[in-house]
């Protein structure tokens, strides 16, 4: 499962900045509105990639890659509920307020290196432990 939703948070929250960023240049409230709902799906796609992860403690980039998938997690879910806050209690949509794009841009560097991560578990070997060479006497 963890193969199904692991992309769902890379590809929307990335574009989620993108409208976001967008909207803030061209001054299109529309674009606003598609980063929000981008940042929604995405934040609910990276808690299914969180609870869904296999449990690779024989590799050593596991812990890494369980840490910075977790610290996404729960960036994408603050900024969920900050943006959802001001939206409904303030009628106020923060997407293009340059503090809100820099914690958002934080957030894109996590799940960007997240999915590095777990690119190099899945598509490289793992480090192999070094080998001890003894010399041989004639």
């Amino acid at each position: 499962m963890h193969n199904i939703f692991n992309h769902v948070p890379v590809a929307m929250l990335i574009f989620s900045f993108i409208f976001d960023l967008l909207a803030a240049v061209f001054k299109k409230k529309e674009w606003n509105t598609a980063g929000l709902l981008c940042l929604i799906v995405g934040a609910l796609g990276a808690i299914g990639a969180v609870l869904t992860g296999p449990d690779w403690a024989k590799n050593p980039l596991f812990p890494d890659h369980q840490l910075y998938g977790q610290l996404t997690m729960v960036a994408a879910i603050l900024l969920v509920v900050i943006r959802l806050t001001f939206r409904f209690w303030k009628s106020l949509d923060i997407g293009k307020n340059p503090i809100y794009l820099v914690g958002a841009l934080v957030m894109v560097i996590l799940v960007g290196y997240t999915g590095h991560l777990g690119g190099q578990m899945i598509h490289k070997k793992a480090p192999a432990a070094p080998v001890k060479v003894e010399a041989v006497q004639k």
